[in-house]
């Protein structure tokens, strides 16, 4: 059982997470429908992106390595499922609505964008699998976090409560937090510690 077991270890672990979140997606499209709450442009690009990664998950490649410091792994899954947090009704506020659609579309271009870039390298907790140094990740060292806060300030134009402005902001600090911890242990290897002496900046290019 072992021996299966580290053989096809990534294998099962990414089938059990495609499988349980695709359940997720599938429930909650499902109960949307069920409910004749017709998606909106905002949920409409949240399922199709989470569709995306879902797929690349399934085929991503084995980690070489992986962070075991379970802080930094708890950082890392707060950050990425943070927008479960947010709730309450849509705005009806037009102004508040076209921003939030705007902006939704930004991030899921520029999100789309950087699922493709990164391709079998996506992965949730701090590892490493393959250093990726083109094309998005010629310009920032983190495109993937960058358009995770996009998307998540257009949830909070769409969802504009005081809780959401502190999960968003919580959302943000635990990306940015990530993105220190994930370099921090990328460092471990001199691909990676040219690469940051190559490209400067985590989020925006000449700003931070």
């Amino acid at each position: 059982m072992k021996r299966f077991w580290d053989t096809h270890k990534h294998t099962l672990i990414n089938l059990g997470a495609f499988v349980s979140i695709g359940a997720w997606i599938a429930w909650y499209t499902w109960d949307k429908w069920n409910r004749h709450e017709l998606l909106n442009f905002v949920q409409i690009a949240f399922l199709i992106h989470n569709i995306i990664w879902l797929v690349i998950f399934l085929i991503r490649r084995p980690h070489v390595a992986v962070d075991t410091n379970l802080l930094h792994q708890g950082i890392a899954l707060v950050a990425f499922y943070s927008g479960l947090a947010f709730h309450g009704e849509p705005t009806r506020n037009p102004t508040l609505l076209l921003a939030a659609q705007i902006v939704t579309g930004v991030a899921v271009v520029l999100g789309t964008l950087a699922l493709l870039n990164l391709g079998r390298s996506f992965g949730i907790l701090v590892a490493i699998r393959k250093i990726k140094t083109d094309w998005l990740y010629s310009v920032v060292r983190h495109p993937m976090y960058l358009t995770d806060i996009v998307w998540k300030i257009g949830m909070l134009l769409f969802l504009p409560y005081g809780f959401n402005a502190v999960v968003m902001a919580g959302a943000v600090g635990c990306y940015i937090w990530r993105a220190i911890i994930e370099e921090r242990f990328l460092c471990q290897f001199p691909e990676y510690r040219q690469y940051m002496q190559k490209v400067r900046y985590r989020f925006i290019p000449g700003v931070f």
